[in-house]
């Protein structure tokens, strides 16, 4: 099949999840998820129906069906609140279904009428539920209360490279709920040990909202005593005690390789 030149190289994720693989294969390992109104760049022409992309957020690079993928539009204002939200046709609940978008998608919402915003989806007016969305804050890096928004995952199936509540993993899990709260974190582990916007602590010093990493793992302190993760064990998110975890992990990943905070801004 002759390669087509794809004109344009600034898109994003058009629909509710796009799979982002290791190769151009639908079997190939998945490397990570990006959601609805996700910014990417085109680093390569088709390969079938499939495109070489980077995302912007993450500088992961990886192979995309070209389906998921639509012109970049506007610059979004708002984000998904709630682990999943329908989108309707009208502003009703008795109205048709259009889809359904996960926790932190993206979107720019043109106006809201009494409980219901209207945004594009795929060109089409769609409506949202007020209460589902959130302003996105640049920036804020403000800790709040992202170790709730963890919980709210609990017994979510475990998902190498996933996302959402359909699905994810250890590292995935840590990404959404600091994203949730404004604070732009990255998408590996390794990565996510190295952030700047972390500082290390003895582990005499671990509560609510610790990490604590393993060697291509991640955890969050729930308190003192006890974790939540995703993980490939329990194959969900659980909240499960630091001792145990430690017994099983170690043999795997070797021993905790460091303790981390969010860095409180003034």
């Amino acid at each position: 099949m002759v390669q087509r030149k794809f004109n344009l190289k600034m898109m994003e994720v058009k629909t509710p999840i796009a799979n982002l693989r290791k190769l151009p294969d639908q079997n190939s390992n998945l490397e990570t998820q990006l959601l609805f109104g996700e910014k990417i760049e085109i680093i390569s022409e088709e390969k079938k129906d499939w495109l070489l992309c980077k995302s912007v957020k993450d500088n992961y690079e990886g192979w995309i069906k070209k389906n998921n993928i639509g012109k970049y539009l506007h610059k979004k204002n708002y984000k998904v609140s709630a682990l999943t939200t329908l989108i309707f046709k009208e502003p009703n609940i008795k109205s048709n279904m259009s889809t359904y978008l996960h926790l932190n998608s993206k979107l720019h919402i043109l106006k809201s009428e009494n409980d219901w915003s209207i945004f594009y989806y795929n060109q089409n007016k769609a409506f949202i539920f007020n209460k589902h969305i959130s302003k996105i804050i640049p920036n804020s890096k403000s800790e709040n209360s992202w170790v709730e928004t963890a919980k709210k995952f609990l017994n979510t199936v475990y998902l190498w490279g996933g996302k959402s509540a359909l699905g994810l993993d250890c590292s995935g899990l840590v990404q959404l709920c600091l994203e949730h709260h404004d604070i732009p974190f990255p998408r590996n582990t390794e990565d996510q040990f190295h952030s700047s916007f972390l500082k290390s602590i003895n582990k005499n010093e671990i509560n609510n909202g610790t990490l604590i990493f393993w060697r291509g793992h991640v955890a969050i302190a729930v308190n003192k005593y006890e974790i939540i993760h995703a993980n490939a064990y329990h194959m969900q998110v659980t909240i499960e005690s630091l001792r145990e975890a430690k017994k099983r992990i170690e043999p795997l990943y070797g021993k905790i390789i460091g303790y981390k905070k969010l860095i409180k801004e003034n």
